[in-house]
This record gives structure tokens, C-alpha cells and sequence, in this order.
């Protein structure tokens, strides 16, 4: 009886201890064998928790960390390298490039998992880009996993989410690399799906159409190696153009706009204007076009003043002081009228600024006090001059301007020539001129003229 008793307590201590959840710690490892198109090919401890994924990434691992200790030794290796080596020294950065390259050229669609004598394929991608489980097996004790290098290719592009080059697997349809490029984009137009297949001399090709939308049925139409897939666009699907203002605006920033959007109907939506915005030096530009590069502008750059024709210099100087991409309108007849006049449709791109009502009038230059003067309505230049202090002994004459604020445009200064507030007068200085060069321009000029009469008188005579 006693050992009857003796043998089921033992008995129930095995049963009990078989149930108890062995801890982390005490897991037994296991190995598996890791061939074919990776880095460092050999056999890995690994844990019966562990799946296909995480075995390629410690292969990875470790070869980054094999990379980093390679480093650590060169650094401090005192090492002569010999003059082969000299002419091309290896670098951990060309190491991480081949490694990067020999990772990309990994056929992870086709890995072969061989247990038992018992080889099954498995299709990675699918775990990685669709969450595909059954794709991604837990190992065992004695796998043998073999990483083969991308045989063919097949390509996606235009409108899909994930645009390249894809590993092909006999079998492939269209749908299924749809979908592990991960669906189309919101532009996509499926009815326009276009399937470039190359020949049997592989260098002529046939293009192929197709509509998804209206044939469901070639979801399922079957690939070949080097197909070319491109899926078009249509570029008035759920398209967003965008506006910006800013400035003396109750409520600036970005606003989105259709074909059908005025000016006046954003500074409505825009809570109008405050007390201190100023509608007449609106500026109003589109930025797409103010960002375009000009070509014959950048040459003229590089070009200096004696090299350009005066047309060419006026360029230059025109495109320097005016704001590019600029729209010429009436902002104060828009506001007056209610946007029923000069009130044009917005464009992706376009930029409002509304600047601080300033009502003063810039002086600057040959005066004696250059600043800022306040606006009188009908004052004209020598009022302005006058109220900074009249001009100083170095000015230029006749050579002064005044500068438009809202357009950058230089006016000569006249009897009817009004100047605005947020205008700038400037009086330019005299050019210093040595009197030597004054003298040999002036010799220069004479002979030139006598040798002439000269020439004329000769001629006349015989």
C-alpha cells in the first residue's frame, strides 16, 4: 500500500511539473542552418518561438556587427598597407553597400525550408508587405533554410502605392502583385492598365491594355518574367490646389480652391481685412512661377555690364527690382465693386499678402535726414526732400526716382508724377571719377576726330 501510494505521488509530481510553464531562461535552443544568398551562411541557435523572419534578421545583425568590429580593428591597426591596397582601400561603407545589394537580390519569395527530408517553399514578401503568418513558419530543431538570389524580375509603376521592381514567381497573376505592392493610390485609373510583354528575342514588345474596371476578370490574368506594369493616372481624381494669405487678414493661412474660386471670395473667407490692412499695396503673386528658373536671366548674371547690349542690361535691372510671377490687378476696384470687377479666378499657388497700412513715405540717399516722412495727399518731390533736410553736396542731378511700393517699378520725378504712401524716395550720390581717366577719354576722343578730318581732307584733294 505504501509504495502504491509512493508511486502515484511521484507519478503526480512528473505529470505536474510537465504542465509547469518552463521560464524564458531555461528555453531549449535549437539550430537551424542558414545557406544560400546571405552575408554569413552557417548554422544559428535559435529558440522553438522563433520564426523565418527573425532568423534572416540576425543574419543581418550579425554581419552589421562583424562590419563595426572590422572598422574598430582598422582604426587601430598602425598597419603600412601596401601599394595595392593603396589604390583601392576597403571601406566599411563599400562593405554595407555590397551588403545592402547582396540583401536586396534576396529571393525571399522562394525560400526553401527543407525538415525532415521535406522540402515547402515559403513566400516572405507576403509576411513582411501583407501580414501573410502561414508565410512565415516557426523553425525547428535541424531546419535547413536556403535563401535563393532573384532569378527574374517584374516591374509596377505609375499609379500604386509601392512603385519597383518585384521578385516573379512562376504562377504570378496580376492581382497578386497588385497586391503586394500595396494597392493603387488614390489617382489611380484602372481602366487604363497598360502591360508592356517583351518578345522571344527580349528586345520588342508588345503593349498591352486592359481595364480592371470594366473586366474584373483580369485580376487574375497570368504574368511572365519581365513584364512591365503601368498603372495611369488621372490627374483631375481628388485633386487639391492650394492658396496662401497672410498678412492684415483676420484669419490667415492656407486655403483649398477649385477651378471656380475668386480672389474677393478668399479674402472673404479669410474674415476680411483688419483696421490696419492696406487693399492698395495688395501684393498678389503665384509662387509656382515666381520659383521657375530664367535661364537668359542666370546668364546675364554671370555676364558683366560691358559685356550686355543696353537692351540686355535693362533686362536685367527690370527683372532684379519687379517681383516675379506677379499678377497686375485692381484690388481697390475688386473691394469697391464687391468682387464684380477685377476679381480673377486663383491658381495652385498663389500668394496674397496684405502689408500693414503704413502712411509714410521712405527717403533715402543724398539727403540730410534720411527716414521715414509721413504722406501728405498731393505733396510731391520736393516736399518730401524738404522734409528730410534737402539734399547734400554729393548728390547726382536730375538722376533721383521714386520707387513704387506695391510694383518696384523706379519713376522719374515729375510736376504730375504722384507719390504714394509706402513709396521710397531715393537721390543717388555722384560716381567718382578720376580726372586722368576724364583727360585720356577726352585726348582719345580728339585725335580720333582729327585723324578723321585728316582722312576726309586727303580724300577730297585727289
Amino acid at each position: 500500500m505504501k509504495s502504491r501510494f509512493l508511486l502515484i505521488l511521484l507519478m503526480s509530481l512528473s505529470l505536474l511539473s510537465a504542465l509547469t510553464p518552463t521560464p524564458t531562461g531555461d528555453i531549449i535552443p535549437i539550430s537551424v542552418s542558414l545557406t544560400g544568398f546571405v552575408e554569413n551562411p552557417g548554422v544559428y541557435q535559435m529558440t522553438p518561438v522563433n520564426r523565418l523572419s527573425d532568423l534572416l534578421l540576425l543574419n543581418k545583425t550579425t554581419t552589421l556587427e562583424r562590419i563595426e568590429k572590422t572598422q574598430v580593428l582598422r582604426e587601430k591597426s598602425v598597419e603600412v598597407p601596401k601599394p595595392a591596397e593603396l589604390l583601392s582601400p576597403p571601406t566599411p561603407e563599400k562593405e554595407k553597400e555590397e551588403i545592402i545589394t547582396l540583401e536586396n537580390n534576396q529571393g525571399l519569395r522562394r525560400i526553401r525550408i527543407t525538415r525532415a527530408g521535406k522540402i515547402e517553399t515559403y513566400d516572405l514578401l507576403k509576411f513582411y508587405r501583407l501580414g501573410d503568418i502561414s508565410q512565415n513558419p516557426l523553425l525547428k530543431d535541424g531546419d535547413v533554410v536556403f535563401v535563393p538570389a532573384i532569378k527574374d524580375f517584374i516591374s509596377i509603376g505609375g499609379g500604386i502605392n509601392l512603385p519597383g521592381e518585384l521578385e516573379f514567381v512562376e504562377g504570378d497573376k496580376l492581382g497578386t502583385i497588385i497586391e503586394l505592392s500595396l494597392g493603387f493610390t488614390f489617382d489611380a485609373d484602372i481602366s487604363k492598365v497598360q502591360l508592356y510583354r517583351y518578345k522571344e528575342n527580349r528586345i520588342d514588345y508588345d503593349v498591352l491594355n486592359y481595364d480592371l474596371k470594366a473586366n474584373p476578370a483580369f485580376w487574375d490574368l497570368p504574368l511572365k518574367a519581365d513584364d512591365r506594369i503601368l498603372i495611369s493616372c488621372d490627374a483631375e481624381i481628388r485633386t487639391r490646389q492650394r492658396i496662401k494669405i497672410y498678412g492684415q487678414v483676420k484669419n490667415p493661412g492656407e486655403y483649398v480652391i477649385d477651378a471656380n474660386t475668386t480672389l474677393y471670395d478668399v479674402l472673404q473667407q479669410a474674415g476680411g481685412l483688419t483696421k490696419r490692412g492696406d487693399i492698395k499695396s495688395m501684393v498678389y503673386y503665384n509662387e509656382n512661377i515666381n520659383a521657375d528658373p530664367d535661364p537668359f536671366l542666370e546668364m546675364l548674371m554671370q555676364r558683366t555690364m560691358s559685356d550686355m547690349t543696353p537692351l540686355e542690361y535693362s533686362y536685367l535691372r527690370n527683372n532684379l527690382m519687379q517681383l516675379k510671377g506677379k499678377y497686375s490687378i485692381d484690388p481697390v476696384k475688386m473691394m469697391n465693386s464687391e468682387g464684380k470687377e477685377a476679381n480673377p479666378y486663383l491658381l495652385d499657388g498663389d500668394c496674397i499678402y496684405i502689408p500693414e497700412k503704413i502712411d509714410m513715405v521712405w527717403v533715402s540717399g543724398q539727403v540730410k535726414n534720411p527716414g521715414m516722412v509721413p504722406w501728405v495727399e498731393g505733396n510731391g518731390w520736393n516736399y518730401y526732400i524738404q522734409a528730410a533736410g534737402g539734399y547734400t553736396n554729393n548728390r547726382k542731378m536730375g538722376k533721383g526716382r521714386i520707387i513704387r511700393a506695391n510694383s518696384g517699378n523706379w519713376v522719374k520725378p515729375g510736376k504730375n508724377v504722384v507719390i504714394r504712401a509706402g513709396d521710397t524716395v531715393f537721390v543717388p550720390a555722384q560716381t567718382d571719377r578720376s580726372m586722368w581717366t576724364d583727360v585720356k577719354d577726352i585726348v582719345t576722343l580728339t585725335s580720333s576726330v582729327v585723324t578723321i578730318i585728316l582722312g576726309i581732307r586727303t580724300f577730297t584733294r585727289d
